[in-house]
């Protein structure tokens, strides 16, 4: 903000899952529109401040995929997962060309305009193409902010056009603290399975998310393997989502006990992940590890669920009996 009067005309917003980029995109757009800011920050009072808070400041637009557009945790983009229908999981070309309208416009207050895009990296090439056209001719007072968990997944045009800004995850203490004024159930856990990102924290200490993921562990780990097609009934999209971030999770942790370490996520399943890890083969969870990152890439189209966790509780079970 202290350099409003010299901003770039694009930023590329970006950072692990779950850290807050999109309230930190949200905050900075509110404080460029503010007509009264405070220390460069929104001041809360002004017309412009009260039309950000009820959701329709005429100078202000935030693109999203249909399916998010009703979810307000940034933990959600990496764990929780709502079943999104027939919505879009994707940022559509016609997303993209309403702001190069919008940006025709004269601003209602004679200021700035902000647009906020998220997650970038979920538009579809035609729509990064239609972006691009806006980015290489920028219109005057215009701040485009786009927020990335992958910026490598957008194209190589669209990152030279933006100013880069990467967030980090704040310390552990920080984060315990927001986690403790926010009231979040086994704080400690839930941090540590979130990798120390707090708002991904946040959405894992939920009571279902909780639940679940006792499940899903509980089926890792099993002894005898885990039951394959018991688990997999009754699958639907929301529930293949969490089960690959545990079971994503629990994989780094067997290969990290493995390889002479400790456990980084279920550090409260510690023994069972010592158990797993004695008769687990490394090459095959690692092989798993891939293929889980594509599960999860993948998780957006319309697979199968139940086949899905089929498929990767067998891999699962070929890579921990060996």
């Amino acid at each position: 903000m202290a350099r409003r009067d010299r901003l770039p005309h694009a930023l590329l917003v970006s950072g692990r899952p779950g850290i807050g980029k999109r309230e930190f995109a949200r905050e900075f757009a509110r404080s460029l529109l503010c007509e009264s800011p405070v220390d460069r920050l929104a001041c809360g009072q002004c017309p412009s401040c009260h039309w950000f808070g009820q959701a329709n400041h005429p100078d202000y637009r935030e693109i999203v995929p249909e399916s998010a557009e009703d979810d307000e945790s940034d933990g959600a983009e990496a764990a929780a997962g709502k079943d999104a229908g027939k919505k879009s999981l994707v940022i559509k070309i016609a997303q993209v060309r309403a702001i190069r309208e919008f940006v025709a416009l004269s601003t209602h207050r004679a200021g700035f305009r902000a647009i906020v895009l998220h997650p970038a990296e979920s538009m579809q090439p035609a729509a990064a193409n239609a972006l691009l056209k806006t980015l290489e001719e920028p219109p005057p007072a215009t701040a485009i902010v786009l927020v990335s968990d992958r910026p490598a997944r957008l194209p190589a045009t669209i990152r030279s056009r933006c100013e880069s800004i990467v967030l980090r995850v704040p310390s552990r203490e920080i984060a315990r603290a927001w986690l403790d004024a926010a009231g979040a159930g086994e704080p400690d856990i839930a941090l540590a399975l979130a990798g120390g990102a707090p708002m991904l924290a946040a959405t894992l200490a939920r009571t279902e998310e909780r639940e679940w993921r006792r499940r899903v562990v509980a089926e890792l780990s099993r002894p005898e393997g885990a039951r394959t097609l018991a688990f997999a009934t009754g699958f639907d999209r929301a529930f293949l989502e969490r089960t690959i971030f545990v079971m994503q999770t629990w994989v780094h942790d067997l290969v990290r006990v493995k390889s002479d370490g400790e456990p980084r996520h279920h550090v409260d399943s510690a023994p069972a992940i010592r158990a797993k890890a004695r008769r687990a083969h490394l090459e095959r969870l690692l092989a798993l590890d891939r293929e889980l990152l594509e599960a999860r890439r993948l998780v957006a189209h319309p697979l199968n669920a139940r086949l899905v966790a089929e498929h990767l509780m067998m891999a699962y079970n070929r890579a921990t009996l060996a």
